[in-house]
């Protein structure tokens, strides 16, 4: 981000940040004898290949050489403003490209990250190589940002550790911790340490040395055999959180129109046993509503005890231990994915990409 004319900070362009990176030696490397300007000329416009400084990757290999380009969406737009459309856009972009690099990072606002790390998660569920969301809190041209540091070990994870199957899916770094993409929440919009995932320890941090969680070998989950049919547009979802006193007539105006809702509810699942506000979501199910039940407390997982009520069992999913923020992604994704019900409430009430500690299942598409 940068101010513009209008005094406002505004996201900037590839140009404008290819030449912030030159302003900072770790983030580039010139030949012996070069000139930055002959760097420059090489870097932007010979092969747009980048070379990070080695010392910034001595902590790993001091042989290791990492390489980066940079590429934009067009225009560049602020965090605030994401859609769903734009988490397909940078999918595509990824899977396109998926041949051509051995890691992605992707320089995301700190607002909407989780969304977008939760969906890209699902997007590119069976991509088999890192993808690291990062950003910083102040913008990267103020001089007291974390936005080199970041950058730094965002770069360094998703090259370095590329073959670390363990480290294969999409995460987010922020300050010296590599987190699960869909297990974080923004906690802290005042601090330099922004993310938490309150359900899921970090899978590496990056200190004085490198460490990188063990990995603890999991059972192969179960196939679950599926017809994935793409939507060509985006499916209505829709945020209900239960309150003291809540009305059936303010879920029900909810409920109209949705295709999909996340129900957060008190503590481990439990709603209001009012009849009208179960006759409202059942109508939601029969109508063809999905609905994911996740707890509103930060940490936590819905119990099937607690699953709303007895009455409600078929109608709502457990959303087990997801975040807010994973269940309106992974809802988006589902909807648009699959056409079927059925189908789709068993892909949501499923771990797919360790976004729950509910039961894993691996996708076959048919």
């Amino acid at each position: 981000m940068l101010e513009n004319d209008e005094g406002n900070l505004a996201p900037v362009s590839k140009e404008v940040l290819t030449d912030w990176l030159f302003r900072h030696l770790l983030l580039y490397e010139k030949r012996p004898n070069e000139t930055e300007e002959q760097a420059r000329g090489r870097l932007t416009v010979e092969d747009g290949w980048l070379l990070l400084h080695q010392k910034a990757v001595d902590d790993y290999n001091k042989d290791f050489k990492v390489l980066y380009q940079i590429e934009s969406l067009d225009p560049p737009i602020d965090s605030s403003k994401m859609t769903p459309s734009q988490w397909f856009e940078i999918g595509d972009k990824i899977l396109a490209a998926k041949d051509d690099y051995d890691g992605f990072v992707i320089l995301h606002g700190t607002d909407t990250m989780a969304y977008t790390s939760s969906a890209l998660s699902f997007i590119l569920w069976d991509l088999k190589k890192p993808v690291i969301l990062t950003g910083s809190q102040r913008s990267l041209f103020h001089p007291r940002s974390n936005a080199e540091d970041n950058f730094i070990g965002a770069l360094l994870m998703a090259s370095c550790y590329s073959k670390n199957q363990f480290l294969q899916q999409v995460m987010i770094y922020d300050d010296t911790k590599l987190y699960q993409g869909n297990r974080v929440c923004k906690y802290d919009c005042d601090s330099y340490s922004v993310y938490d995932s309150p359900n899921a320890e970090p899978l590496a941090r990056l200190e004085s040395l490198i460490k990188v969680r063990e990995c603890k070998p999991m059972s192969e989950p179960k196939e679950l055999r599926v017809r994935g049919c793409i939507e060509s547009g985006f499916p209505d979802v829709r945020l209900l959180k239960v309150f003291p006193g809540i009305k059936a007539e303010y879920v029900t105006s909810i409920l109209n129109g949705a295709h999909g809702l996340i129900l957060e509810t008190f503590g481990s699942g439990n709603a209001p046993d009012d009849p009208h506000l179960i006759a409202a979501l059942k109508d939601a199910d029969e109508r063809g509503v999905v609905i994911l039940n996740c707890t509103q407390v930060y940490k936590g997982t819905v119990l099937p005890i607690y699953d709303v009520s007895s009455e409600l069992r078929k109608a709502v999913v457990s959303g087990y231990d997801i975040t807010p923020e994973a269940a309106l992604a992974k809802m988006v994704w589902t909807l648009r994915t699959f056409r079927d019900q059925k189908t789709r409430k068993a892909v949501l009430e499923a771990s797919i990409c360790g976004e729950t500690s509910a039961p894993p299942v691996k996708l076959i598409f048919e």
